[in-house]
């Protein structure tokens, strides 16, 4: 009787260790498959090829924009790797760059661009034709220097990464400044070395801090709402929130991408070491009517188009 019962409890442990991973599983999306399509190296272009790829973004249409900080150069390509335009090349008139850092092109309407050593954000439209730009004055409340991201919401609110402050400075639809934070005063949410700054669907925004190995996430008050991290972080630096709602997080030293709910729960998480290619930044996109997702990976002097199999 007593050996009856050893075994009833062993299969009932057995069992319940079965059930909790099976529960696990089904709690898990299974590690995707991805395909070098594309290789984008910029030899199609006027000026030639990439020397420092520095931020890539996708507009709602699909369209990807390049920034080539080596050159002092914005391109535009289509979907499928076709070069529409490019403009830039070095100083500080309306149609220059001076070392531009990052990109937002969300909007569609609109496409900015943070301009490190002429300290402003260049506001383009989509032909890349210039509209304006933004500097802030010397007796702004939050004057702004040397931007290395920036990042606007659908309420036009203008969120600047800036380096030499190591902050966030928050400007509204009417160029006023309304708020800062981040700095390193703050009790939570300090940026330590800060990277990019990217928009999730709620107005909340993702912070990549390559020297705190995080990511830190504010609401668009600037409250500090969450740190994603991860054991085996080691330069989290691009970043994306897609229109599915996942944020990818590119890991230059780390050579791998990490998918994330923006909620922070780990999806899975894709090793480019086989495919030789250390991220800078990335972008993703699922066509209309398509069940495959595009995944757009920059390095120093390429881009890659990864299709989801």
């Amino acid at each position: 009787m007593k050996l009856y019962k050893s075994l009833t409890q062993i299969l009932f442990i057995l069992l319940c260790s079965a059930l909790s991973f099976w529960v696990l599983a089904q709690d898990t999306e299974p590690a995707a498959k991805w395909r070098i399509s594309t290789v984008i190296d910029g030899m199609d272009t006027p000026t030639g090829a990439f020397l420092n790829i520095t931020a890539i973004d996708l507009d709602s249409e699909g369209n990807l924009y390049i920034l080539d900080g080596g050159r002092n150069r914005l391109l535009k390509y289509s979907g499928n790797g076709q070069l529409m335009k490019e403009i830039g090349g070095f100083g500080s008139s309306q149609d220059r760059f001076n070392d531009p850092r990052d990109l937002d092109a969300h909007l569609t309407l609109n496409i900015y661009v943070a301009d490190y050593n002429n300290d402003r954000i260049v506001l383009l439209d989509t032909h890349l034709n210039y509209l304006n730009e933004f500097k802030s004055l010397s007796d702004d409340l939050f004057f702004f220097e040397m931007p290395l991201s920036v990042a606007v919401n659908n309420q036009y609110d203008l969120f600047i990464l800036e380096d030499l402050n190591k902050r966030i400075v928050k400007y509204d639809r009417f160029n006023q400044p309304s708020a800062q934070f981040g700095k390193a005063s703050e009790n939570l949410g300090q940026l330590l070395g800060p990277a990019q700054v990217a928009m999730g669907s709620k107005n909340e925004l993702f912070i990549s801090d390559p020297i705190a190995k995080s990511v830190i996430v504010f609401d668009y008050l600037g409250n500090f709402l969450n740190e994603i991290s991860h054991p085996d972080f080691i330069e989290p630096r691009g970043i994306d929130v897609s229109l599915q709602e996942q944020l990818l997080i590119a890991d230059q030293k780390g050579k791998k991408v990490y998918f994330y709910k923006t909620n922070g729960k780990l999806l899975d998480i894709l090793d480019l070491a086989p495919y030789n290619i250390v991220p800078t930044d990335i972008s993703l996109w699922q066509p209309r009517g398509s069940r495959h997702s595009q995944l757009y990976l920059s390095s120093v002097e390429k881009c890659y188009l990864l299709v989801r199999e």
